[in-house]
């Protein structure tokens, strides 16, 4: 009858950790009462199995959670300035009140200067702003400050004024809070003027 061989298959420990945990358990106290000498061998074997499961983990989370791609000014400049003539248009007043920074000014080529109160009461009052198309976007930035400069060409009446559809220079600024990472507009120029003007 052959002798069976009490030599373990270590390549199945390579693939699954977990049981060399357990054979080295199983052999350190099989062995602890006929060859005291031994027992060094099964925790040194408990600890390479204990740093094969640590490593696999390890690979497991960086494959789990992939770097993600930072945006360009630009591109999150033109978010903003989309999610800014988005709010407008739908006069969403709830939105631009969480849009708007409290320190926020605006200036018309023909209008008093506004501030956040004043520029939101317009916005949701006394605009109807049907349609608009934004081109031309260039965006600056200097730490949390981000600036941009467009054209828009917008189907747009303010206080009963039909304003002129032609593409017309816009300057809008948001900043960025230290804290909560969210944007906000701090000030917005436009150039356009009443279309009878």
């Amino acid at each position: 009858m052959p002798r069976l061989s009490h030599k373990p298959d270590y390549r199945v420990f390579t693939v699954f950790p977990v049981a060399a945990v357990l054979h080295a358990c199983q052999m350190n106290n099989t062995q602890g009462s006929t060859s005291a000498h031994r027992r060094p061998i099964g925790f040194v074997a408990l600890l390479a199995a204990l740093a094969l499961i640590l490593s696999g983990l390890t690979a497991t989370l960086a494959v789990a959670a992939p770097a993600q791609t930072k945006r360009s000014d630009k591109q999150v400049a033109t978010a903003l300035v989309n999610k800014m003539w988005t709010l407008a248009q739908n006069n969403d007043e709830a939105g631009l009140q969480a849009f708007i920074n409290k320190a926020f000014q605006a200036q018309d080529a023909d209008q008093p200067r506004w501030n956040k109160k004043q520029f939101i009461d317009v916005l949701v009052n006394g605009e109807e702003l049907s349609s608009y198309t934004l081109s031309g976007l260039r965006a600056t930035r200097s730490g949390n400050t981000i600036v941009v400069t467009y054209t828009a060409a917008a189907s747009q009446v303010v206080d009963g004024k039909q304003l002129s559809g032609d593409p017309k220079p816009r300057m809008t600024v948001f900043i960025q809070s230290p804290k909560t990472k969210r944007h906000t507009v701090i000030s917005h120029s436009s150039f356009n003027v009443a279309s009878n003007s």
